[in-house]
């Protein structure tokens, strides 16, 4: 069974909107004059490894915004992630292609991302590229790029000069998403991220990641046979034809 993230609410909604950007150093208390330390470029004493590119995804799915599959579909899955959770990485690698092949591609549900970004500041980073690239209707090949990079909470993952590299990488217009990674412009779109994060997740009681809803409805696990029967449940009120039991008891 895959496990959660926990993370408190209270935590959300005392996370600091920062994004902030590096700035020459500061002059010291002992000596305060203009000039007293070089100017440095901070860069990583490790570097960290070339970005690798994801699988492909079938292009034949229907794509809108933060949603995969069709627009109609009777069974709408939310899941809540956070880009440098490790177990959302796992639910992206291990759980989501058996939901798309089983539920998705045959029009039956629509799997549609939640930001719920609560582990840092590339974290932050992370959701604002999403959101950018969302803009461009490019918001899945990004969220690939970014869970296939995934380095460790804080660990240079997530960096400006990477996320441009898995932009460029993912097709989109770069003076367009260099232009919103640029602050104040970043800071204003993650404050409207972080708002409907606390908005959505709030009212559903949702406090970690990754957490799956079915139809509006919280799973107590994410894992892929809690979400299919979940799923199957939801069909069949609606008496819509299902896959057969056995097309969801493979884990």
């Amino acid at each position: 069974m895959l496990a959660m993230h926990r993370s408190p609410r209270a935590a959300i909604a005392a996370s600091v909107l920062s994004l902030m950007l590096l700035v020459p150093n500061a002059a010291s208390a002992a000596d305060p004059s203009p000039g007293a330390f070089p100017d440095l470029t901070m860069a990583p004493l490790v570097t960290p490894p070339p970005i690798v590119a994801p699988s492909a995804r079938d292009a034949a799915i229907p794509v809108d915004g933060y949603m995969l599959g069709a627009a109609d579909a009777p069974v709408i899955v939310e899941v809540f992630e956070d880009f440098q959770c490790p177990y959302c990485q796992r639910f992206t690698l291990q759980v989501e292609p058996q939901l798309i092949d089983t539920f998705v591609r045959p029009g039956l549900v629509a799997l549609v991302f939640r930001d719920l970004p609560f582990l840092g500041e590339e974290s932050r980073w992370a959701a604002v590229a999403g959101r950018l690239a969302a803009q461009q209707d490019r918001f899945w090949p990004m969220h690939d790029y970014l869970f296939a990079n995934q380095l460790g909470e804080n660990a240079g993952g997530f960096t400006p000069d990477r996320l441009m590299a898995m932009a460029q990488a993912a097709g989109l217009d770069m003076d367009q998403f260099i232009a919103g990674l640029q602050v104040p412009a970043a800071r204003e779109l993650y404050a409207d991220i972080q708002a409907g994060a606390m908005q959505s997740a709030g009212s559903l009681g949702v406090n970690a990641t990754p957490t799956v809803v079915v139809n509006g409805v919280p799973l107590a696990s994410p894992d892929f046979a809690t979400v299919a029967a979940a799923i199957q449940a939801a069909l069949m009120t609606q008496a819509t034809p299902a896959p057969s039991s056995s097309a969801t008891a493979s884990q």
